[in-house]
């Protein structure tokens, strides 16, 4: 009975690793994109933190002596009303989280357009739970700035760097 588990279990890892899955967060970047200069001077520490964070795990070597600098230049956030009760009070609202950046070779010419990543999230809302849904947004918020890192980093590996970039290591 252990033996036909072991092969179960060996049959499982095979499959799972045979058709690309891997854990959420895992980007494989470009090895051109490796070691990246950053700079985030233009958002809060929280994101700052998140991106740096998403960079480090994925493997990305952050120096200031890198070929290409990632450069992070701005990030808004917006709430509008979903919907409303029927003495005209706001119960339902859409945060939203945008994050613009580029990606710029030694020369500080760009190499990408400003592209942008934005996150979508809903917060039911009730006037009489004020303080519990303060902060409730302000935890929809930190989740929503790591995955705009997240999909910031798939982004970076969608970018096609032509040949003479590439050369550039």
């Amino acid at each position: 009975m252990t033996h036909f588990k072991l092969i179960i279990i060996a049959l499982v890892i095979s499959i799972t690793s045979a058709c690309g899955w891997h854990l959420r967060g895992q980007v494989n970047l470009p090895l051109s994109l490796r070691i990246l200069d950053l700079n985030v001077s233009a958002i809060d520490f929280v994101s700052q933190n998140a991106i740096k964070q998403s960079l480090l795990s994925n493997g990305v070597t952050l120096s200031q002596d890198a070929d290409f600098q990632l450069r992070v230049l701005k990030e808004t956030t917006g709430k509008r009303t979903l919907a409303v009760t029927s003495n005209a009070k706001a119960s339902e609202y859409e945060l939203i989280q945008t994050l613009d950046f580029q990606l710029l070779d030694i020369n500080k010419d760009a190499v990408s357009d400003v592209l942008s990543v934005t996150t979508y999230q809903t917060l039911l809302y009730d006037a009489d739970a004020e303080i519990g849904k303060a902060q409730e947004e302000q935890n929809l918020r930190l989740d929503m700035k790591q995955s705009n890192a997240y999909k910031m980093l798939l982004r970076l590996k969608s970018i096609t760097l032509k040949p003479a970039q590439a050369k550039q290591l």
